[in-house]
C-alpha cells in the first residue's frame, strides 16, 4: 500500500513531480502572476478547496502535478495531509481517534479513470464529498475549461449542486502558442460560490478571479464586488481581506524576482508572513 513518507513511492503514484517548482519560481515564469497567487493563497489559508485541471489532450509536461505541489504550501499550517490510495482508498482515516475534519486536506494525485492509482466513480465521488464532513480536498483533473471541470463532477461523477459548491478553488493551466517552446500558462481562476445565485437557484456559479488575456500575455482580476464576496465566505471584512490580500502580492512580488525562491525559501517566507500578521494583524 502506499507510503507517502517514501519519496520513491511519492513519485510512482504521481504525487510528486522530478522537478519541484515554487510558486515563486512558477511566477517568475509568467506562467501566473502575483496577484492571482496571493489570492489563492488568502483563500486556501481559509480553508478553500483545490482543484488543477490541465487539458484533456495529453501533453507531457503541461505541469499539473507541479502546480499541485506548489500550492499546497498555502495550506494552514494547523492542517495535516491524508494522501489517497485512488481505486484502493478506503477512507479510513475518517475513523482515526482525534481526527479533525477542519483541519485536514484529503489529497488525491487525480480524479480520473485513467490508471488504478487514481481515482473515479464510486471511489471519487465519495472522495469529493468529504467536504461535506468538513474536511478540504486538493486534487487534479483532465478538463480544458472551468465548464469542463464543473460537466466532469456534475454529470460524469453525479454530484449534486451543493456537492460541487463546496469545492473551493478550479485553476486551468495549459500550454499556449505555436512554436516551441509552448508557454505554461494559468489560463482561468475561478472560485466556486458556495451559496445560492438568486437569480440561479440550481445553478453552480464560477466567479472569475483571474483570467489570461493571450492577446497581450497578461492576466486580468476579480473586480471589488467578487472579492468582497470573497471576503464574507472567509467570514472577514472587506476591508481587511484587502489588506491581507495587498501583503500578500507584495510578499509574492518580492520573492518572484529574478529566477524566484526556491520551495524551501518560499515555505519560510509563507511562515514569516503569518507569524508577522499573528503578531501585529493583517
Amino acid at each position: 500500500m502506499f507510503d507517502p513518507r517514501d519519496p520513491r513511492e511519492r513519485l510512482w503514484w504521481h504525487y510528486d513531480s522530478r522537478r519541484p517548482l515554487s510558486l515563486a519560481q512558477i511566477t517568475a515564469m509568467g506562467c501566473v502572476d502575483a496577484q492571482t497567487v496571493a489570492l489563492i493563497w488568502l483563500l486556501m489559508e481559509h480553508g478553500a478547496s483545490l482543484t488543477v485541471a490541465g487539458p484533456t489532450d495529453p501533453q507531457p509536461g503541461v505541469g499539473k502535478t507541479t502546480t499541485l505541489n506548489a500550492l499546497l504550501q498555502f495550506v494552514p499550517d494547523d492542517s495535516a495531509l491524508a494522501y489517497m490510495s485512488g481505486m484502493y482508498e478506503d477512507f479510513a482515516f475518517t475513523q482515526l481517534p482525534g481526527i479533525e475534519p477542519e483541519h485536514t486536506y484529503a489529497l488525491c494525485n487525480e480524479v480520473s479513470d485513467h490508471l488504478p492509482i487514481y481515482m473515479w466513480g464510486r471511489v471519487a465521488r465519495r472522495y469529493l464529498n468529504l467536504t461535506a464532513d468538513g474536511y478540504h480536498i486538493a486534487t487534479s483533473v483532465h478538463a480544458d475549461t472551468i465548464d469542463d471541470v464543473l460537466y466532469m463532477y456534475q454529470h460524469d461523477l453525479r454530484l449534486t449542486v451543493d456537492d460541487v459548491r463546496r469545492l473551493g478553488l478550479v485553476v486551468n493551466i495549459g500550454l499556449a502558442g505555436h512554436v516551441y517552446p509552448l508557454r505554461r500558462r494559468w489560463l482561468t481562476t475561478h472560485f466556486l460560490q458556495a451559496h445560492p445565485d438568486p437569480r440561479q437557484p440550481d445553478s453552480v456559479v464560477p466567479l472569475p478571479l483571474s483570467l489570461w488575456n493571450e492577446f497581450d500575455d497578461t492576466f486580468e482580476h476579480a473586480d471589488q464586488p467578487i472579492l468582497d464576496d470573497l471576503a464574507a465566505w472567509a467570514c472577514m471584512t472587506p476591508d481587511a481581506f484587502d489588506k491581507a490580500l495587498k501583503l500578500r502580492i507584495d510578499c509574492m512580488e518580492e520573492l518572484a524576482q529574478g529566477s524566484g525562491v526556491d520551495m524551501r525559501q518560499m515555505y519560510n517566507a509563507i511562515r514569516q508572513l503569518r507569524r508577522r500578521e499573528k503578531k501585529t494583524g493583517p
